[in-house]
């Protein structure tokens, strides 16, 4: 699958630059142009095209997926974990203002 895609991906230069010879510009062609738009293509293809690695990180639809099957645990966690994360960044106000 991988040399299919690099083989079709590869082949949009020349395809592209085969088009671009018919394609009249003032009095030459635009060879050049469709060779450029092949090149850009062709990346465009090969980076983002069919067949390539999935991202690593999670998606939203997995999150939420992983939370309804926790039953909301993870929720708590976080929830729990910032709480005291802010008790413990406010200053106590139970005791008395010291006066010097």
């Amino acid at each position: 699958m991988k040399q299919l895609r690099l083989i079709l991906g590869l082949a949009l230069i020349p395809l592209c630059a085969l088009l671009g010879n018919f394609v009249p510009i003032g009095t030459g062609s635009g060879t050049i142009i469709g060779l450029v738009v092949g090149i850009a293509l062709s990346y465009l293809f090969l980076i983002y095209g069919p067949g390539r690695k999935k991202s690593p990180l999670p998606t939203s639809y997995y999150l939420t997926h992983q939370h309804e099957v926790n039953g909301g645990v993870n929720q708590q966690v976080i929830e729990n974990t910032t709480l005291s994360a802010r008790e413990a960044a406010r200053p106590n106000l139970e005791e008395p203002y010291t006066r010097r």
